[in-house]
């Protein structure tokens, strides 16, 4: 008997690792879970689940290839890229107004010479209400985003904070309640995924 599943996996030229998990049901069917690992130093590939297909042997001989390949070469571009992306996003942090804002304060507090013990402290530099509503209503498009692209603990570091947002603590709690809820189930679907 002869099959052309290497081939086609040879044919997807993507260099990493793959992992199979075939289980066989009683009724005939076939459950297939595949991962697919390219080479990426940053632990934030775990949280990718696997994907799963579930169907009779002839089905999955003719859609397999056809069902993998695009979230395959989807996985294997974001962990190539990932260390770039999270370089980007800590210049993008570092540039930003706030940031900026944030170390001048912290420049000006380091520099300040208090005279007497009782000299008030320097107050917090002011921002617009607009900014501030603008930078949280972008956290939680990329949130929003994150979430629907399964990455939960990402999603979580970016949540604004309910110090930052104290008129937005109800919706905060709850969303960052979620994230963790979803976060921890598939870090165990991936560690029991892993553990076979």
């Amino acid at each position: 008997m002869t099959t052309n599943f290497f081939q086609n996996i040879a044919s997807l030229n993507l260099p990493g690792t793959w992992k199979l998990v075939i289980q066989t049901n009683a009724d005939g069917n076939m459950t297939v879970s595949e991962l697919f690992n390219a080479t990426c130093g940053d632990k934030a590939v775990k949280l990718i689940i696997p994907y799963t297909l579930t169907g009779t042997a002839q089905d999955l001989d003719e859609a397999f290839f056809t069902k993998i390949t695009e979230p395959v070469a989807k996985t294997a571009e974001l962990q190539t890229n990932l260390e770039a992306h999270l370089k980007s996003v800590e210049q993008a942090k570092a540039a930003s107004k706030m940031e900026q804002d944030k170390k001048n304060k912290e420049k000006a507090q380091a520099t300040a010479t208090p005279k007497k013990s009782e000299d008030a402290e320097l107050p917090d530099p002011k921002i617009s209400k607009e900014d501030k509503k603008k930078a949280y209503d972008t956290a939680m498009e990329n949130v929003t985003e994150l979430i629907k692209k399964l990455k939960f603990s990402e999603a979580l570091t970016v949540l604004p904070s309910v110090e930052e947002h104290p008129n937005k603590e109800n919706e905060l709690k709850k969303k960052r309640q979620y994230l963790e809820q979803q976060a921890n189930f598939y870090e165990k679907a991936l560690q029991n995924f892993n553990a076979e």
